[in-house]
């Protein structure tokens, strides 16, 4: 698979699996903020995609190095 096909899986399961992402999705353009909770997840979420895509990123330098 290609990385950048992993990475949008990564974030596709830890992001917009969330409740709070439909929501937030739902509310876009109606000058609603959604809870703080909410964005709280989201951000939480972007982060351990972040840092997931970071480690995938990492081993397949790693992988390239050792070949």
């Amino acid at each position: 698979m290609a990385l950048g096909d992993e990475i949008d899986e990564i974030f596709r399961r830890e992001v917009k699996s969330l409740p709070a992402y439909a929501k937030a999705q739902a509310a876009a353009g109606s000058g609603v903020a959604p809870p703080v909770d909410e964005m709280n997840q989201l951000l939480m979420g972007l982060v351990v995609a972040a840092q997931r895509s970071f480690h995938l990123l990492a081993d397949r330098i790693e992988d390239l190095g050792s070949a």
